[in-house]
């Protein structure tokens, strides 16, 4: 039998691109792709899983492949190699057609960029070998129609580039005082405006602990309503002079201030992963990063156990060596002995309309693309038969999405029993003490998995949802806790005496390998104090940095000498970021 590497399947999940092939014989040492236009000089390695009996599953996140960027530019042939020979793959020529299909164009940047796979077969009729083509594509916006408003847009270009400069000069003036012993560190956020979340209990303890006498502590905590430029100056200033940088969220600014390689960059994600497709997981979907991302920049990220290093190393398009399972530093506070108790008398001094009654948490996630639309439909409830269904002995407590500006619409004849607790300051506080969540794709089911209470996730928009955003999983496999889709169906959840809280066990075993309060500690320890134990990835090869240089046809997804922006939005300050990045995309698409 004459050995050939065959594929047998090609499928996708996101962003993720798996061949199932097969190989008789001996194990290969290696898969890689290799261009066709520089065969086997440049071999792109493949990870590869054995699946039994000379077949093998083999992976590649096309967003995440090449030193966190997308596969490069170019024609690709799939190659084994065995006992130094090379065998390239093929496919079955009576289902070449099924190429077609398997192939897949990811459209972002609001329309105006695209990212193709595609797969065919080479016109060589002596050796028709499988091809996998890659290339990006990018489309200009509509230019000024008169002379005045080109005018006009020059000068907003000219404006914008002129302030980015001046940021970045101030970061590289600042870095002068960034000392050599490590000791300066940034906390900072650009979607709260004060410390919270994971931020703050690491930042606490590293009090606790003294270690402020070790370090200095720099702070910036801005939002799109409070960006300025003098805080954006102040923030360049800060970002300049620190050793370390923590964030807890999306932090645009890091696509022109910060420097991995000088500076120690850390994402605390505010939220667990819940369900719904986040960061490159939806790539080519709505609300899609672009293939430049400040998510790319991180030095590490953390998550709450090994199983989710994978779908935190998509989400952000970073290695998986670069997501350590600390666990999530806001459960130290969340878990004290005696914590809920506390809460308790506060809350019910606060709002004793709840005082000794069944305490039912509604926090639902925002819809939307984010925080500049951000808004949640109270339609799908009526009120007056969510107080009926309330009774005696229950009370639901109200508790938005920090994105929606808006009260919930409580009609004010409702409010002993239906409370909006919006202004309570920490939502970890009111899950303490809620008998009941209800909520729908939001990650707050983390934290209260951990109390092994019941939870309804009122999913009124499923399909919807699922289809525009995205899920890691089928929703109604992996919610853990019974699933309305209809008001009447919460309605009636809420009116039974008892609910299962079985299916909280096994997202608890999945989703934390730490269920205690030394989270913050382990940050600490693992990535401030120190740097994390090497986990070498088994497909990275050597030499990766130059691979972009070295490889393919030329690529218009190299950035340019100086980065462009497009049109401003009407709301574009001094000091905000995240719509220039998303204007940034089409340049660096067209002007390689």
């Amino acid at each position: 039998m004459i050995d050939e590497l065959t594929i047998e399947r090609i499928s996708w999940e996101r962003v993720i691109l798996t061949f199932v092939v097969s190989f008789p014989g001996d194990a290969p040492e290696s898969f890689f792709l290799t261009p066709n236009s520089r065969p086997y000089e440049v071999e792109l390695p493949v990870r590869s899983e054995p699946l039994g009996e000379g077949r093998y599953r083999l992976t590649i996140n096309v967003t995440q492949f090449n030193r966190r960027a997308q596969v490069p530019n170019g024609t690709y042939f799939l190659i084994a190699r065995r006992d130094e020979e090379v065998y390239p793959a093929s496919y079955p020529l009576r289902r070449a057609e099924e190429l077609g299909e398997a192939s897949r164009a990811f459209v972002y940047n609001k329309n105006f960029s695209a990212y193709t796979v595609t797969f065919g077969v080479s016109d060589d009729e002596a050796a028709p070998y499988f091809l996998m083509r890659t290339y990006s594509f990018g489309r200009s916006g509509k230019k000024p129609s008169s002379t005045i408003a080109r005018l006009k847009s020059k000068a907003r270009k000219k404006w914008k580039n002129t302030k980015r400069k001046a940021l970045r000069s101030v970061f590289a003036v600042s870095a002068f005082r960034r000392p050599a012993d490590g000791s300066n560190i940034l906390f900072a956020s650009e979607a709260r405006p004060n410390m919270q979340g994971n931020l703050k209990a690491v930042h606490d303890r590293m009090l606790e602990r003294g270690l402020d006498s070790q370090f200095n502590f720099g702070y910036s905590f801005r939002t799109g309503r409070t960006s300025s430029r003098q805080s954006a100056f102040a923030l360049a200033w800060e970002m300049g002079k620190a050793n370390t940088i923590l964030i807890d969220d999306y932090f645009a600014i890091l696509r022109d201030l910060g420097n991995r390689d000088e500076q120690k960059i850390i994402q605390l994600w505010h939220a667990g992963s819940g369900f719904k497709s986040v960061g490159y997981s939806r790539f080519g979907q709505y609300g899609s990063p672009n293939l430049r991302n400040a998510h790319r920049l991180y030095s590490y990220a953390i998550c709450g156990s090994q199983h989710l290093r994978d779908v935190y190393s998509e989400a952000f398009g970073i290695e998986r060596e670069s997501v350590i399972a600390t666990g999530l530093p806001r459960i130290d506070g969340f878990l004290r002995e005696g914590r809920a108790e506390e809460v308790l008398v506060d809350f019910e001094k606060e709002f004793p309309a709840a005082e000794g009654k069944r305490k039912i948490l509604f926090a639902p996630t925002f819809r939307g693309r984010g925080s500049g639309d951000a808004h949640y439909d109270y339609d799908q409830i009526d009120f007056r038969e969510l107080y009926e269904a309330c009774g005696e002995d229950s009370v639901v407590l109200f508790r938005q999405h920090h994105f929606v500006p808006e009260p919930a619409p409580i009609p004010e004849e409702f409010n002993d029993r239906l409370i909006d607790v919006a202004s309570y300051p920490d939502t970890n506080d009111l899950m303490l003490i809620s008998d009941v969540l209800i909520t729908d794709y939001s990650s707050v089911i983390y934290e209260y998995s951990l109390l092994e209470r019941p939870m309804i996730f009122f999913a009124y928009d499923l399909d919807t949802y699922s289809a525009t955003r995205g899920m890691h999983k089928d929703y109604r496999e992996a919610a853990p806790g019974n699933i309305a889709t209809t008001f009447d169906e919460l309605v009636e959840l809420i009116r039974m005496p008892e609910l299962s809280n079985e299916m909280t066990k096994e997202f608890v075993k999945e989703n934390f390998d730490y269920v205690d309060t030394h989270n913050s500690d382990r940050v600490i320890d693992s990535l401030i104090l120190s740097e994390p134990a090497d986990d070498p990835d088994p497909a990275a090869g050597d030499g990766e940095d130059e691979i972009s240089d070295r490889v393919g046809e030329e690529d218009p997804g190299a950035p340019g000498p100086e980065e462009q922006l497009n049109e401003p939005t009407e709301n574009d300050t001094f000091g905000s970021y995240k719509a220039e990045e998303e204007d940034e995309e089409n340049q660096w698409q067209t002007s390689q």
